[in-house]
């Protein structure tokens, strides 16, 4: 009997949805299928398992580095099979081919891949947002549906039919089916390097609360420190900021909004009525009901709740 694990991270609960719903589809097919999230799993006890999923949302056109790490900690599992997903705000970008290559080098056979959009609340995005209202019903059948597909897959693969597994698309096949964004202008690079959180001692309740470095995905954030430590090991998520309790922590965001919506507004609206012509995009938001002058920062604090 076969044993598979869908292993998730998410932060405002897209993937946690799509991880439910494809464990759903999986579990349906028979054997025995865990769901688990990231924290909670150690990379190096999936041995046991003959199929495994991991997903995530596409943050910076790729996963974040506690994806990448548990990858990276994962015995040589030569054989078994696995899949990635991810939920992202208007590309995959580069996800599915970092995420699977480095699947690969753990010695996995990928059997396959799929992503899904879902609303953003990235603080410098408009809200409302192109992807608002995803993953929706349908959305969430698919992926079940993908799970039951991946189940199946697996059970043929295993029995012989090594013609089931796919090739991941490469260079402008690859691009032509995820749009990914190849480089982020020097300027603006130059912004983000410069940003600074700050904490607000009035308003931040350390160590009584520990939630920015309990949810930190690299574990950058230091409180203990004085003044408060946000290292290099940041990824710029922005889910400290957003989610803080209190909103303790600070950034001023209006030099970055100033040069990220011109940059990205047209692309944005590009890449959204692209994916809608070729039918991978279902519009729930009409395009003249998107925010451009409501950028997510402006928004009262804390802008959403951890979803995991």
């Amino acid at each position: 009997m076969s044993k598979s694990i869908v292993v998730y991270y998410s932060q405002t609960g897209n993937t946690k949805k799509v991880a439910q719903a494809i464990h759903k589809g999986i579990s349906q097919t028979g054997g025995q299928c865990d769901l688990a999230r990231l924290k909670d799993v150690e990379p190096q006890e999936l041995t046991g398992y003959d199929l495994i999923g991991l997903g995530s949302p596409s943050i910076h056109a790729r996963e974040l580095p506690n994806v990448t790490a548990f990858i990276n900690h994962m015995e040589l599992l030569d054989g078994k099979h696995a899949f990635s997903f991810c939920t992202h705000g208007v590309s995959p970008g580069f996800y599915i081919s970092r995420t699977v290559s480095a699947l690969i080098s753990r010695g996995l056979i990928v059997i396959g891949w799929n992503d899904w959009f879902g609303a953003a609340w990235h603080p410098l995005l408009p809200k409302p947002y192109f992807t608002d209202g995803h993953p929706d019903e349908i959305d969430l059948k698919e992926a079940e549906d993908f799970g039951r597909e991946m189940a199946e897959r697996s059970r043929r693969i295993y029995q012989g039919e090594t013609e089931l597994i796919p090739t991941l698309p490469k260079g402008k096949e690859y691009d032509e089916i995820y749009r990914p964004i190849h480089e982020v202008p020097q300027h603006f690079q130059r912004l983000l390097n410069r940003v600074e959180f700050k904490i607000n001692k009035d308003k931040c309740h350390y160590p009584k609360c520990t939630y920015c470095m309990d949810n930190c995905p690299t574990g950058a954030i230091d409180l203990s420190m004085d003044p408060p430590m946000f290292d290099r090991g940041c990824d710029l998520c922005w889910l400290c900021e957003q989610t803080c309790p209190s909103g303790a922590i600070e950034i001023d965001y209006e030099p970055l909004a100033r040069e990220h919506v011109p940059l990205t507004e047209g692309d944005l609206m590009r890449s959204s009525k692209l994916f809608e012509a070729k039918g991978r995009f279902r519009r729930l938001v009409p395009l003249e009901d998107i925010g451009w002058d409501t950028n997510y920062w402006t928004f009262k604090k804390p802008r959403f709740k951890i979803d995991y």
